[in-house]
């Protein structure tokens, strides 16, 4: 989840079996509601238990792939983004390139 785009489906449907859990639903019997899955996402300090919307979230850890590429330039991931990817430029200004990988495709997704 920190290094691929999850697709936005795939997201949902771990949402919802996280909300299925939570309100205690099965196929053979219905949980009660207590509250909206929006209360419930909130931030605690909002009054919200605090769940992650799956999707913000995997865009946030990919995104942190990107931070550190300019943090860390001398890691060996920035050295390996570096040389296939952005050899004569930075990693803000790198385009997506020929036959990018789906790692590559997900960072510049994250940036």
């Amino acid at each position: 989840m920190s290094v691929f785009k999850i697709p936005l489906g795939l997201c949902e449907d771990i949402q919802r079996a996280v909300a299925r859990f939570w309100w205690g639903t099965s196929r053979e019997k219905n949980g009660i509601h207590w509250a909206r899955w929006e209360k419930l996402s909130q931030a605690k300090v909002m009054g919200g238990l605090g769940f992650k919307d799956f999707s913000c979230f995997n865009h946030a850890l990919i995104a942190k792939q990107g931070w550190r590429i300019i943090q860390s330039p001398n890691s060996l991931m920035a050295r390996v983004m570096k040389a296939r990817y952005f050899k004569h430029s930075d990693f803000m200004t790198a385009g997506i390139g020929s036959k990018p990988s789906f790692i590559w495709r997900s960072i510049l997704w994250g940036k």
